[in-house]
């Protein structure tokens, strides 16, 4: 761990982490809310995992849909991916 003054908050810390005060840390923050609301001991809530944006084309087993590259996709808890929106995640629960 490297301690050093940081330019950006002009407080000692980890300079190989990002500066928890920088706007790329904070957008990051606002974007995907505390993962702690998502999380419980479990496990992402509802087997779920976190949304997040496809790189690459995929089935969904949740609808005739294929998962394009740039849209919101979670892990489905059975080792796939669906899409992230309320009619493929209801099918996958069932």
């Amino acid at each position: 761990m490297t301690k050093r003054r940081c330019w950006t908050c002009n407080t000692e810390h980890d300079l190989d982490e990002a500066c928890p005060n920088s706007g790329i840390a904070r957008s990051r923050q606002e974007a995907t809310g505390s993962m702690r609301s998502m999380v419980d001991d479990a496990g992402p809530v509802g087997g779920f995992g976190p949304v997040f944006a496809a790189t690459y084309e995929s089935e969904c087993p949740s609808c005739d849909e294929r998962i394009l590259p740039g849209e919101d996709i979670r892990a489905d808890g059975q080792g796939g991916y669906i899409h992230a929106d309320t009619q493929c995640e209801r099918i996958a629960r069932s």
